[in-house]
């Protein structure tokens, strides 16, 4: 039994538990890990803080989401030294457990009104959100380059030059600064199916339980709606997505063309980095179970990038032949 262990049990134990109370549950793509307790609505996460992952930011993030009536586990107890914290447990009822045809349309509108309601909120909630970083260009480009470390150069064996690397940030900022997005909302950044909670003993969007959160910024609105509606392992039907798209912005008042390319940009964005991000956790990591969903990721790519305005990425693409974005 190796240290982490030995804290694990000790924190359990501290929290009035016994050791084989806990049982492990299937963990994510994080360094984070996960136990629940044996006939208790409780959970256990483990983030070793040696790992980068960080309890007090999870906990600065419920706040925050308590703080707009929207609904965040419970912390129950915490041992921040060392990474742990117990924590309620919504159970099984997750989005992507749950969604079949007839309820399918329902719960994605549920899920774009908790959006809308994090954006309303977000603009009298200056102090609050001001303790989580600002999800800037220089952010947003430093993730995109996992696309080129990862899916280009060392899945696909391309050779992309510093200069080339220079010209790519160059596009993609030129791409934020004409797009000029809203900067100053909630942005969970993880916002999917997976990470959705359908709670059926609360009311209203409190029905919705959030989980996996602890990296939030402060960004655009449509980083989570593309996040949702644009999601490489449950990709949505055109027509619901275009229902929901179109049910936001109407509901937020805001122009229809700017927003659905905001929301094109980031979701290329988004899922430039997830090509990265999957291809580090097999090559690196050793965890393949992610890589059958390149080909959901690429296809969004592809589609994204049909729009004229986005050319300059086309064109850069172009340069490199081992690939299928274009």
């Amino acid at each position: 039994m190796n240290n982490r262990d030995l804290n694990l049990h000790s924190f359990v134990l501290n929290c009035g538990f016994k050791e084989e109370d806990i049982i492990s549950i299937k963990n994510d793509a994080s360094f984070r890990k996960y136990y629940r307790i044996k006939n208790k609505n409780l959970i256990v996460m483990d983030a070793p803080p040696e790992k980068g992952e960080s309890i007090e930011q999870f906990r600065t993030v419920a706040d925050i989401i308590h703080s707009f009536n929207l609904n965040a586990p419970q912390i129950i107890s915490s041992d921040t030294k060392h990474g742990f914290m117990l924590l309620e447990d919504f159970g099984q009822t997750s989005f992507s457990n749950i969604l079949n045809k007839d309820n399918e349309s329902e719960l994605y509108k549920k899920a774009v009104e908790v959006l809308i309601e994090i954006n309303r909120q977000s603009k009298s909630k200056e102090k609050e959100l001001s303790k989580l970083k600002s999800y800037s260009i220089d952010f947003l480009v430093n993730e995109s380059l996992l696309f080129i470390d990862w899916y280009l150069e060392k899945r696909k064996g391309e050779l992309v030059s510093n200069d080339q690397k220079k010209e790519f940030i160059q596009i993609l900022s030129d791409f934020y600064n004409n797009i000029k997005p809203q900067s100053s909302t909630l942005v969970l950044r993880d916002y999917h199916v997976d990470n959705l909670f359908y709670l059926n003993n609360q009311k209203s969007l409190r029905q919705v339980g959030l989980i996996d959160f602890q990296d939030a910024v402060i960004g655009s609105p449509l980083y989570d709606l593309a996040s949702l509606l644009e999601d490489v392992r449950r990709p949505l039907k055109i027509n619901l997505k275009k229902k929901l798209l179109e049910f936001y912005i109407k509901t937020i008042n805001t122009n229809v063309q700017d927003a659905e390319r905001e929301m094109r940009f980031f979701s290329i964005q988004r899922n430039l980095k997830i090509l990265g991000i999957f291809c580090r956790l097999s090559i690196r990591d050793k965890k393949d179970s992610y890589l059958k969903y390149l080909p959901n990721t690429v296809k969004l790519i592809r589609k994204n990038l049909k729009d004229p305005f986005f050319i300059n990425l086309v064109n850069w693409l172009k340069q490199f032949k081992n690939h299928e974005l274009i």
